[in-house]
């Protein structure tokens, strides 16, 4: 297992019941995957803000939440693993906000929507839409991604963003994220990205006589 920042251990993620699927991909079940490799980022030890004004583009304003890193997927070339990306962080945002994670990932990256059999989503994890003004509040979610190389123990794209838009498209928004040292009397953990890399699980044949 892998950690970047000063984190002494990681906490896995656990799974009590999952299914993904998606069109021209296969579908995985959660008792076919089998767990490979589990990183933990942790945020700046200090606050980070994102925001736009007077007035918002359409696209927001949008940072990275941590370092984005590359995650290498250790199959052959054409086969597909997992990723599933826990996001937690105590946040707060300006009134009349819409504050969200994005999962941005490369080009072999599709985002799994929340249920099966619906199309992909936009990778995008709404936790407000009116802002939360001076009140501190626990944002969490967990992204699932499937990646599909183009070569063998490929590493793919992995970065998840924190920002916002204006409510109803007008005004201007705004986004915080408190660090590591900004957490007392506050509610909630310091900004945290856990990455779990799954494969299918290889079914094993044997002889019959």
């Amino acid at each position: 297992m892998k950690v970047i920042g000063n984190i002494a251990a990681a906490t896995i993620l656990l799974f009590s019941s999952l299914a993904v699927a998606q069109t021209e991909v296969p579908t995985f079940e959660i008792g076919n995957l089998q767990l490979e490799d589990t990183t933990l980022e942790v945020g700046q030890y200090v606050e980070a803000k994102a925001g736009c004004g007077p007035s918002c583009p359409d696209a927001g304003a949008f940072t990275p939440l941590v370092a984005p890193i590359e995650v290498t997927c250790p199959v052959k070339a054409g086969e597909i693993c997992t990723f599933a990306v826990h996001v937690d962080a105590a946040t707060r945002s300006g009134d009349g906000t819409e504050a969200a994670f994005q999962y941005v990932g490369d080009a072999q990256t599709t985002v799994i929507a929340p249920l099966p059999n619906i199309p992909p989503s936009t990778g995008f994890y709404m936790w407000t839409l009116v802002g939360t003004g001076d009140q501190v509040v626990s944002a969490s979610t967990t992204f699932v991604a499937l990646v599909k190389n183009t070569k063998e123990n490929q590493k793919h794209h992995v970065e998840i963003d924190f920002g916002c838009f204006s409510s109803g498209g007008q005004g201007g928004c705004f986004v915080q994220v408190l660090g590591l040292f900004q957490q007392l009397p506050h509610s909630g953990s310091p900004a945290a990205v856990t990455i779990q890399v799954f494969r299918e699980r290889k079914r094993e044949h044997k002889d019959i006589d």
